[in-house]
């Protein structure tokens, strides 16, 4: 029954994820009446199914219930409250929807204190992985952090009230949906891990630019300026200037870092591990991105470094 109802459900939620995308950009007051007649379009079609009797029902009631406080007036500062209001009980559908292997992108509202919290974070681990001149010590210090990230992920799913209080904790930056999977931030742990354990600091540079580069260049122009969807909520647009912008930040990681990779080749390096980076992010879905955007763009990297 609930795999029925999730393929029954997916749709609204699609034309709901694509309504509240929307406010990301400018939104002119004629189209608030659009957005109006949207959500309720939504709501009405979630009724039918919001009554079946089992947890993903029960989910959906609430979703349905929070629909029903959409602003009355073109005031976007009163739409971003109701998306705020609305995503927690988004996010617990499109979790259950994920276990049924029915696919909906969560929704990601821009959050410039995440972008600079992913800035920040790949600077820090570029900083520990060129200055310690020892192999040793990136692998401990991401070591560390690995650990510790993991075993708060253990306490978070045996214990509701920890899991709350992380979520508050980094209330500002942190998605909704990571309240229902394992947080970006251990991820991307795990993967500066691994890429230590390998030792190859040049692949690494363009790896960290990548992603503290790339990543948020996406989701500021893609959420803002987005036109072409691809995939998994994401757009031509936010894709091409993660391209660009990881690229040309990782060429410049690899000149002023390592003088000795060639012009030419860091060039191409770079954006090797951009595209690499890019396309990771596109077809991620169960592997949360800050995972697989940096151990994609050093894999790629380190081999277009060791080519020629």
């Amino acid at each position: 029954m609930t795999g029925t109802l999730a393929e029954a459900t997916s749709p609204f939620l699609l034309e709901l994820h694509a309504a509240l995308t929307q406010l990301d950009r400018r939104v002119r007051a004629t189209r608030f009446e659009e957005l109006t007649a949207r959500v309720a379009a939504v709501r009405e079609g979630l009724a039918p199914h919001a009554d079946a009797g089992d947890a993903l029902a029960e989910k959906l009631h609430a979703l349905r219930e929070s629909l029903a406080t959409a602003p009355t007036e073109p005031a976007r500062a009163d739409w971003l409250a109701f998306r705020t209001r609305v995503q927690p009980h988004y996010e617990a559908v499109v979790h259950d929807l994920l276990r049924e292997r029915v696919s909906v992108p969560s929704l990601r509202p821009s959050n410039y204190a995440r972008n600079a919290l992913h800035l920040a974070s790949s600077s820090l681990g570029l900083f520990v992985v060129e200055t310690s001149g020892r192999y040793v010590v990136p692998v401990a210090v991401a070591g560390a952090f690995t650990v510790a990230g993991w075993t708060l992920e253990g306490l978070r799913v045996r214990s509701p009230a920890v899991n709350e209080a992380c979520m508050r904790a980094f209330g500002k930056t942190a998605h909704p949906h990571e309240a229902h999977r394992v947080n970006s931030a251990t991820w991307y742990a795990t993967a500066l891990l691994l890429i230590a354990l390998v030792g190859r600091p040049a692949a690494a540079a363009v790896a960290l630019a990548t992603l503290g580069l790339g990543d948020p260049a996406a989701a500021i122009i893609g959420r803002r300026f987005g036109r072409t969807r691809l995939v998994h909520g994401r757009t031509l647009e936010g894709t091409a200037a993660f391209v660009l912008v990881a690229g040309l930040g990782a060429t410049l990681a690899l000149r002023l870092l390592h003088p000795e990779v060639a012009s030419s080749r860091a060039l191409v390096a770079a954006f090797v591990g951009a595209l690499a980076g890019a396309v990771a992010e596109l077809t991620s879905r169960r592997l949360d991105d800050n995972f697989t955007i940096p151990l994609a763009a050093f894999c790629a990297a380190a081999l277009a470094l060791a080519a020629g």
